[in-house]
């Protein structure tokens, strides 16, 4: 049997779209293979959440699907994907194969209800279901969280499964590819069934999705696999490939799956809601310049604009830093010094403070002036605004709410500060062109080296106001994504003051997170639907 691995990037909404999508790709290889299979929910793009809720949605997908009957009815081929199908019991995750005028539609059994997943919340659960008979072959399909658990790959087997087809909407996140393989790998171990693995790929607003699709034979070898971070398509001959092992699997660094999860999840946020440019902040710093290496990888150079907001306190240093930034990416920029505008600020406001104004007010004052220059520009020319703080900031809290905070993106949301120096050094050290950027060095080295500063007052340091990163980037680590205590933390050789301090500034900060933009969802517990403490909350350990 040949079967297309159609690793696609589905667009959550747009029913004509993903339909116009999947049909070329039928069209392309009907005479190539025996089956064609694509993701879960492929046809309304995941996830599509409330949508399903929506009973005009429901009825377009029904239309999309029998136009696909149709479409296919002329093609001598078959076809796997999934869609949000309605019946009188309820809405379901389903999964169809058509064939001529065969369509069997198996719906989802567990439905995945943590973490980014509410799926109980709009779909119903399946009863467990037959396998489908294709070509003398009895093919045993799952959808994506039904291959997670025992009880339905055994079930198939028993009806006579000679092959398992996982369909997938499998976001992503650190360690996660290693994890599905080793689940797979279980699986055809123990049953002697070979899997086929196909996951969509591209950005959803938090959620990317890495694609790496592979086939597995039953002493748990990949044979072949889709490429990481891209559209791909694959045409395998099962009985070809039986024996033979994948050798061309390049396993990559953590560093590379990052960046591309952040150039992947930009790129789509950016074209998926029809922006024009991308616009940010360029202060010189290890946070900016990044951001801004992440757009021009993402995007490319001339869609992305810096824009420099120098005031009282900006160094020469950093301007110099803001400039080669701007050079080595090759991309536009434009000046405002604030310091007139910031002086206005404060004349006005210090006659209804009576003289009393205090240092953290000034502070913040510098950073909603650039807040609200960025917007400006956000508006009048609908560029997409991002954000740069990072996730070690957005932790405790150390931005401005309505400043540096502002705009419809974060690309860092979910990236610690120690990372981030991680990531720009193995950036500056990539010597093929890969993404959309110049190969090389694209973040100024000094970005890297120097002491990291906010520079809202002379002499500033972040280390005047929070520990050094290397300790509180652990610290968080555990508090967050671990879910440790107070005192569990102190066990592990923390000082007990650190540890008390940055988790009251952790949960002190809970009503500065629900206001910031969204951003990419790398770690297994990122800030957004995945981590939901109450703002207002007195506990402390």
């Amino acid at each position: 049997m040949k079967i297309v691995l159609a690793q696609i990037n589905p667009t959550v909404g747009d029913t004509k779209g993903n339909y116009n999508k999947i049909t070329k790709i039928i069209d392309k290889y009907y005479k190539k293979a025996d089956l064609i299979v694509l993701p879960e929910l492929s046809m309304s793009g995941y996830p599509p959440e409330d949508l399903v809720l929506k009973t005009s949605f429901l009825l377009e997908i029904n239309h999309y699907i029998e136009e696909l009957r149709r479409y296919i009815f002329q093609k001598n081929v078959a076809v796997i994907l999934g869609a949000p199908i309605k019946k009188k019991t309820g809405v379901y995750n389903s999964g169809i194969f058509i064939y001529k005028k065969t369509m069997t539609i198996i719906n989802k059994n567990s439905l995945p209800n943590y973490g980014v997943f509410d799926e109980e919340r709009v779909f119903k659960k399946g009863k467990k279901y037959n396998t489908i008979k294709y070509k003398n072959k009895k093919i045993g399909l799952l959808i994506c969280e039904d291959m997670w658990f025992d009880t339905l790959p055994r079930y198939l087997k028993k009806k006579g499964a000679k092959i398992f087809i996982c369909i997938n909407a499998s976001p992503y996140e650190n360690e996660k590819l290693k994890l599905r393989k080793e689940i797979c790998s279980k699986i055809v171990r123990r049953d002697k069934v070979s899997l086929i693995y196909i996951n969509q790929v591209g950005g959803q607003d938090e959620l990317v999705f890495d694609g790496n699709s592979f086939i597995m034979n039953t002493q748990g070898d990949i044979i072949e696999q889709c490429k990481g971070w891209k559209e791909d398509i694959k045409v395998v001959n099962l009985s070809d490939k039986k024996n033979n092992k994948y050798k061309t699997i390049v396993q990559k660094k953590n560093e590379f799956n990052t960046w591309s999860g952040l150039t992947i999840g930009l790129k789509d946020y950016y074209k998926k809601n029809s922006f024009n440019k991308i616009v940010l902040g360029l202060s010189g710093g290890i946070d900016s310049a990044v951001s801004a290496a992440i757009a021009v990888d993402a995007v490319g150079s001339k869609n992305v604009i810096g824009i420099m907001m120098p005031s009282k306190y900006s160094s020469l240093g950093s301007i110099t830093d803001a400039k080669m930034t701007a050079r080595l990416l090759k991309i536009n920029t434009n000046i405002f010094d604030i310091k007139k505008i910031h002086q206005t600020f404060i004349s006005s406001i210090r006659k209804h403070f009576s003289n009393n104004l205090k240092s953290l007010t000034d502070e913040n004052l510098q950073s909603r002036i650039r807040g609200s220059i960025l917007m400006a520009f956000s508006n009048n020319f609908s560029y997409l605004l991002i954000s740069t703080g990072n996730k070690s900031e957005m932790s405790v809290g150390y931005s401005t709410i309505y400043g540096d905070m502002n705009g419809g993106f974060n690309v860092l949301k979910d990236v610690y500060k120690t990372d981030l120096y991680k990531l720009a050094k193995w950036r500056n050290s990539l010597k093929f062109k890969y993404f959309k950027g110049p190969k090389g060095k694209v973040i100024p080295i000094n970005s890297i080296t120097k002491n990291p500063s906010a520079e809202l007052k002379p002499d500033q340091n972040d280390t005047d106001s929070l520990p050094p990163y290397e300790v509180l980037d652990q610290i968080l680590y555990f508090l967050i994504e671990k879910e440790l205590s107070v005192k569990e933390i102190i066990q592990k050789g923390f000082e007990e003051d650190t540890v008390k301090k940055v988790s009251f500034l952790v949960f002190k900060s809970e009503y500065k997170r629900r206001q910031a933009p969204p951003g990419v969802k790398l770690t297994s517990k990122a800030f957004g639907k995945e981590r939901r403490y109450p703002i207002t909350n007195r506990y402390k350990n």
